[in-house]
């Protein structure tokens, strides 16, 4: 029998009861149009926290939701998007929101939240450092703050997590929080030890670099060795 899924405070009796608010919604609002409902808006923000790259979809954090249209090989299709505070739009699959995250997705998540602070307070230091910002990987110059993301130069983010993950006893010994039934904001360690000995661990190896978002998301996405994405 198919299982049921929760999506912030309400139990769905299947994943097409989710998939069917979603097609509701993008009816409702048509291409183009911004997702103004409040109890719409609080169910995309629940279902898109589900996402295996919801760090990266977030990026610097949320403003509303957008119906849009775009064409992937030759073929045309109506979804959803959400539009970033810095007038970013990145879309989204609300399929991919509802596939089941494998254990070591789920910590790579956390770790990856649990040093945000220091990715934002590379960003911060790089903005409020007086000097002209370049980036690290193209020598283009980075104009604004909405143009910035900070990346990891060598060793990349996946090499530092994959090593203390190994040291410390592979996936399977890392507990991530249970959901506390209201929805979850982000994937943590249970173990706030561990946690502590990796934003140590990340702190002392980590080398942080500005570079342009369009390099950090694409360029370095396409060849496997984006970083943490500013929070």
């Amino acid at each position: 029998m198919p299982r049921g899924i929760t999506i912030g405070p309400t139990y769905y009796p299947t994943k097409e009861a989710v998939r069917d608010v979603c097609r509701s919604i993008v009816q409702r609002y048509g291409v183009g149009g911004d997702v103004t409902g409040p109890d719409e808006d609080a169910f995309l923000r629940h279902l898109l926290e589900r996402h295996p790259e919801y760090d990266l979809k977030r990026g610097d954090g949320i403003a509303h939701f957008r119906v849009i249209a775009h064409t992937d090989h030759g073929r045309r299709s109506v979804g959803l998007a959400l539009v970033r505070l810095d007038g970013e739009v990145a879309d989204f699959s609300w399929n991919a929101c509802l596939t089941p995250l494998s254990q070591r997705t789920q910590v790579l998540a956390a770790l990856r939240h649990a040093i945000a602070d220091q990715v934002a307070a590379s960003r911060t230091a790089a903005l409020d450092s007086g000097q002209p910002l370049v980036c690290s990987v193209t020598g283009v110059p980075i104009r604004s703050a909405a143009e910035l993301h900070i990346d990891h130069a060598p060793p990349t983010f996946l090499d530092l997590a994959e090593a203390f993950i190994a040291a410390n006893g592979g996936v399977e010994d890392f507990r991530i929080l249970p959901d506390t039934g209201a929805g979850v904001t982000y994937i943590e360690l249970e173990d706030k030890v561990l946690e502590g000995r990796w934003q140590n661990h990340h702190q002392e190896r980590a080398v942080l670099r500005p570079v342009l978002k369009r390099v950090n998301l694409s360029d370095l996405r396409r060849a496997g060795t984006a970083g943490a994405p500013a929070p």
